[in-house]
């Protein structure tokens, strides 16, 4: 049940951010500028990643819409492509546990793999901007919804070619309810 008296009608942590949409279609914004513009990772990967860190930072809500976003996008990996990932995967949870701990010795592996010093960036905005989403869905108190809740979430969000679309969409459709 979420924490705060204005969202205790709430069932979900999308309704949270369509309560004040003002104020968050700019993170929304920020993601899809991430996903959309990440110079090697596809979507899907840049949903593996975020997956990882929604297990990582324990948020059930994040995690969800990943799950949801990865199954829509049918964003299996080749075995040589998930291999690849893994470097990259291995320094986004390390950045997302504690980014003052990098340094260029957790970087290298990445470019070991055939990624350029853009991808690191990439993931480093994709990571900063998914603990945002955590933080928030966390501190709120929202977690799961069901699996098939967030296949619609993430067939739609497929569907409009990314999360700003979505976002302005439900904005619209709420102010018609009131």
């Amino acid at each position: 049940m979420p924490y705060l008296k204005q969202n205790r009608h709430m069932d979900n942590f999308l309704e949270a951010l369509l309560r004040d949409h003002q104020r968050y279609l700019p993170i929304v914004e920020f993601l899809d500028a991430i996903i959309k513009d990440a110079s090697e990772l596809t979507w899907g990967e840049c949903e593996q990643i975020g997956l990882e860190l929604g297990k990582q930072n324990r948020s059930e809500f994040c995690a969800g819409i990943r799950s949801g976003m990865i199954e829509a996008l049918g964003a299996d990996q080749e075995e040589d492509r998930a291999e690849k990932l893994r470097p990259i995967l291995a320094f986004a949870r390390k950045l997302n546990e504690d980014s003052s701990s990098i340094t260029e010795a957790d970087i290298q592996p990445v470019r070991d793999a055939g990624w350029s010093d853009q991808t690191v960036e990439d993931v480093a905005g994709l990571v900063a901007i998914l603990k945002v989403y955590s933080i928030l869905a966390n501190s709120l108190g929202f977690k799961a919804l069901p699996e098939a809740a967030f296949a619609e979430i993430g067939t739609a969000t497929v569907q409009m070619n990314g999360y700003t679309p979505v976002f302005r969409t439900f904005v619209k459709s709420k102010r018609r309810e009131h």
